[in-house]
């Protein structure tokens, strides 16, 4: 117990969960009467099979020395399962999957003969459970506290911990002289009973990297087993003082969807008015809090998309991590997640990022078949986003996959209408979009003119889209606006989503 003396603890996390100012899974605690607030983290989610390959990016404000995140996980994890990564991978994350807002324009009802001119936009579900439950059906000693393992990660010193009793790990936080939350036992008590271990990552002052007084924390990333995909967030209720919001990336290779909370996509292809580009922040957070409130507050699904596939590729069938669908329309100048964002992101942990080729038959020829067994053969990359009132006994959220979605697609039709969200029969193709439409204002110079063609600027230059996100956008969260005053066609906040035809 010596060896905890030194043990900085700053904050109580959950045990999975991700963008500038999305939602955090835990409770921080600062040493002494230093004040920290818990308002934002980053968590990333790669899922295959029985493997979860967890990343997430701290955020917090405050004046503490030192910080720290304490996560329920299922297994003593060692050091080869856990690393640092570049804080650039989070942004960009959150860009790409961010809502956008995009514009067409009609085309010369009478266009001279000239090569076609290509369109601005292409058409087109309990908490966790460990295998090992300590404790269950035997006899228990005495309330402790126990170090399974110790090492550090970049700037974080972790330690492993067990217990076999809330109280007990409440009373060694008070111990070691932080002011954690009152009662926080109750909030500990049942990833105890379900055998959980506690995973402490402090943050070393000496090798962190500082803006200020502020230190500018790295992701941090582990990874472990276990037949529950949950994202335990009742430890992150204790010591909100407001709203938390929780964005969650998940990667596998279907849509994921929680099994447990009521869940509905974003509204998408709203027509838009022009005014709405200086205030696309407020709008689209006025959209998600009246999609949430009309759908009894559910988790929202903001983005689908197949982002890459794991294939063959050259005469010696060597396999490697292929693009997936590209960004229509791109929010920024990334088109594609490069393979090594997606090792980063937790690939590697399933055999990809070395020199992989085909398996050899009994004679010696070549045979088809992913040599790497264990990873996944395509991703796609779901983002969801939840809203959780302070105090309130929300349950861990428990993911299940779901039916592909499709929609935010499409160029306009003659009436100047967009495509409704359905699922699709295979493809992930869903996005927020928003979009302004600039009818020709010109003359008809011919005797049939063609009305309600979209497709590019005159100019030629077809601007970027702009990316929102409410909560995200900027880094703060937003002004919630009246959606309605911004909208030119009518938003559905409850979407009936067709089946695919069988």
């Amino acid at each position: 117990m010596n060896r905890l003396s030194t043990l900085i603890v700053a904050a109580l996390l959950c045990v999975l969960v991700p963008a500038s100012a999305s939602a955090f899974c835990g409770f921080y605690v600062a040493p002494g009467d230093a004040k920290l607030i818990n308002n934002a983290t980053r968590v990333a989610l790669m899922r295959h099979g029985d493997t979860t390959v967890m990343s997430m990016q701290p955020d917090y404000q405050g004046p503490a020395e030192e910080f720290a995140m304490v996560l329920p996980v299922p297994q003593v994890l060692k050091k080869s399962q856990v690393k640092t990564l570049n804080r650039s991978l989070f942004d960009t994350l959150d860009t790409f999957s961010s809502p956008r807002m995009s514009e067409y324009w009609e085309q010369d009802p009478c266009p001279k003969p000239r090569p076609q001119v290509e369109a601005l936009l292409s058409t087109a579900d309990s908490p966790m459970k460990s295998s090992k439950r300590r404790g269950s059906g035997s006899k228990v000693s005495k309330p402790y506290v126990k170090i399974e393992a110790q090492y550090a990660v970049g700037e974080y010193d972790i330690v492993v911990l067990s217990s076999n009793d809330a109280s007990a790990l409440e009373t060694w936080l008070v111990d070691q002289k932080y002011k954690i939350p009152k009662n926080a036992a109750p909030y500990l008590a049942p990833y105890i009973n379900s055998g959980s271990y506690f995973f402490v990552a402090k943050v070393n002052p000496k090798r962190a990297k500082f803006e200020g007084k502020n230190a500018i924390l790295s992701p941090l990333r582990f990874h472990y087993t276990s037949k529950d995909f949950t994202l335990p967030i009742r430890l992150g209720m204790i010591n909100s003082g407001k709203e938390q919001d929780i964005v969650v990336f998940v990667l596998g290779e279907k849509r994921y969807v929680p099994a447990n909370y009521p869940h509905a996509p974003i509204p998408t292809n709203i027509i838009i008015k022009d005014k709405t580009r200086n205030n696309f922040a407020e709008f689209y957070e006025g959209l998600y809090a009246k999609t949430r409130k009309k759908n009894e507050n559910a988790i929202i699904t903001e983005y689908v998309w197949e982002i890459a596939t794991v294939q063959a590729r050259g005469g010696n069938q060597t396999w490697g991590i292929q693009n997936g669908r590209k960004c229509d329309p791109c929010t920024s100048p990334v088109s594609f997640f490069t393979p090594q964002w997606l090792l980063s992101l937790g690939l590697d942990v399933f055999g990809m990022g070395k020199e992989a080729k085909a398996p050899v038959g009994p004679n010696g020829e070549k045979m088809m078949g992913n040599p790497v067994v264990n990873a996944p053969k395509k991703l796609v990359l779901t983002r969801l986003h939840g809203r959780f009132k302070p105090g309130k006994s929300n349950p861990d959220i428990m993911f299940q996959t779901a039916s592909p979605l499709w929609g935010g697609m499409g160029t306009p039709d003659r009436k100047g209408k967009l495509q409704a969200t359905k699922f699709h029969d295979q493809i992930n193709s869903f996005q927020g979009r928003y979009v302004i439409l600039h009818k020709w204002k010109g003359k008809a110079s011919c005797k049939k003119p063609q009305r309600g063609i979209w497709g590019g600027p005159p100019n030629g230059r077809m601007p970027n889209a702009v990316a929102g996100g409410g909560v995200n956008f900027g880094g703060k969260k937003q002004k919630s606006a009246r959606p309605e005053t911004y909208a030119k066609s009518k938003i559905r906040y409850k979407t009936k989503l067709k089946q695919p035809k069988k």
